[in-house]
């Protein structure tokens, strides 16, 4: 059974088939997406985001006879909706994509991947898991630290501080994943005197579990 689950956006099956051979091997499995003539952006990262992944590849150059549009809108999207969500960029020309991606450290040269150095492909797969591990690894001690003060409140009750740094921990796994914006219970977003403890820490513990599970 695969440990990780990782969506690649590329309009050709034959390379997603090909990292789905070659990461199989590590535990990770690779899902594609559904490419058809003329497809819209947000058509394609509405397979993206109801994918379940951990992370996300995209393959740079996309538009050509299918769509009209690059890997770069596909990453602008990404990065305003879930800006700390791990994804990569492949591109047969690194400088090329550099003026138009965010962060041109998530570039890789998609030529030099799986060659026969298995010290480069051990260290691009070690880049895989420990993105996905790291934003994990914030997630849970976002809600760890939540937990803390929803324990405290039901207990002892909470200061003016600790009732700030409540309601700012909740806003920040809110701007972890604004697709899911709408499925935020009321009470946190607008629990400003953090009264009904117990009520919140339901509500934030359905929430957390939401942002846990649902992954992209």
């Amino acid at each position: 059974m695969a440990r990780y689950r990782i969506g690649y956006i590329d309009e050709n099956d034959s390379e997603v088939k090909t990292f789905q051979r070659k990461l199989r091997d590590y535990q990770i499995e690779v899902v594609g997406y559904e490419f058809t003539q003329g497809m819209t952006k947000e058509e394609l990262l509405a397979q993206v985001y109801s994918s379940n992944i951990d992370l996300l590849l995209i393959d740079y150059k996309l538009k050509g006879q299918m769509v009209t549009f690059n890997g770069e809108e596909i990453e602008n999207d990404i990065y305003e909706n879930k800006p700390l969500f791990p994804y990569i960029i492949f591109t047969s020309y690194p400088p090329q994509a550099e003026d138009y991606i965010e962060d041109w450290k998530s570039i890789y040269d998609k030529q030099e991947l799986f060659s026969d150095d298995t010290i480069k492909n051990g260290h691009f797969v070690n880049t895989l898991i420990k993105s996905i591990e790291q934003y994990k690894s914030h997630i849970q001690k976002k809600k760890a630290a939540i937990s803390e003060l929803l324990e405290k409140g039901n207990k002892s009750g909470l200061n003016a501080s600790e009732k700030d740094r409540l309601l700012s921990i909740q806003r920040d796994l809110q701007n972890l994943d604004k697709t899911i914006v709408k499925e935020v219970p009321e009470q946190m977003a607008s629990y400003q005197r953090v009264e009904d403890l117990s009520k919140a820490r339901k509500d934030a513990e359905q929430f957390l579990k939401s942002l846990t599970e649902k992954k992209c």
